[in-house]
């Protein structure tokens, strides 16, 4: 017990977390907070899809523990994929909408517990550009992450998605080459997705905007490359703080040179 003191004043440790440690019945130098609101939870840094490592080790029951919101992709690059309200959906290459099975591998996502800290409503948007520009005028923090949650009816949307991939796996901005694009016009959704801060690499995330479309009716969605809408409701999530898994298999080297413009060609080239 002295030792234990000890380390509470040494790591300023609240008691109740002390208290969780006893149970455990080991004293160990760190604390784990199950559901930690504020942080991202990704399951690979970028780089490891960027690569072309697209099969994942943990799966869509794990990233459903994990967050209510986020985006990511499944194994083989089998599509785009939505979290939102703790469900998961994956838009295949043929833009049809399906709710995988719990077992399927991801070799790539991101997630968070969704609160809803910040409300805005932007009207009259005419793109994708012009969302980004006005939407990051009203971060109060550019240092953090921020989830984000807007639904509305958008005039006009367009998404890609990707048909799962064949061995030996290509990298991302090679797959990405032969993406299928859609354009939906007078559709209502959500739109989901993160900001991540610009000084963040490539090899860790996207920086910038990086969101997936919904339809309210499952109909149709992916990852978004232009809309425009008359009014949407955004609801913003900032988040100071990240975990990434780096337990993913990495069976395609890693590339070395030339990253942000990998993930230029994959994440925000238009064909």
């Amino acid at each position: 017990m002295t030792s234990l003191l000890h380390f509470l004043r040494a790591t300023r440790l609240p008691l109740s977390h002390a208290f969780l440690l006893m149970s455990a019945g080991c004293l160990t130098a760190t604390s784990t907070l199950v559901q930690d609101r504020d942080t991202v939870t990704q399951l690979a840094p970028f780089l490891y899809v960027l690569s072309g490592n697209y099969d994942g080790k943990l799966t869509v029951a794990h990233f459903k523990a994990a967050g209510d919101l986020g985006i990511g992709t499944f194994e083989g690059l089998d599509g785009e994929g939505v979290l939102l309200d703790g469900r998961v959906y994956q838009i295949k290459g043929d833009g049809t909408v399906h709710m995988p099975a719990e077992t399927v591998t991801m070799p790539f996502g991101a997630c968070t517990l969704f609160d809803a800290d910040r409300r805005h409503v932007m009207r009259h948007v005419a793109s994708f550009s012009a969302f980004s520009q006005a939407l990051e005028q009203v971060f109060e923090d550019r240092q953090i992450f921020h989830a984000i949650r807007v639904h509305g009816r958008f005039a006009s949307m367009r998404v890609r998605s990707c048909d799962k991939q064949d061995r030996p796996y290509r990298p991302l901005a090679e797959a990405t080459r032969l993406q299928h694009e859609y354009r939906y016009v007078d559709t209502q959704g959500t739109l989901v997705g993160f900001w991540t801060p610009p000084f963040v690499p490539g090899s860790i995330g996207v920086p910038g905007f990086h969101l997936h479309y919904l339809a309210d009716d499952r109909s149709c969605g992916g990852h978004v490359l232009d809309f425009q809408a008359e009014a949407l409701d955004v609801a913003l999530d900032p988040t100071p703080r990240i975990t990434i898994d780096f337990s993913t298999p990495v069976a395609v080297p890693l590339m070395e040179h030339d990253i942000e413009r990998h993930v230029h060609d994959s994440e925000r080239k238009r064909r």
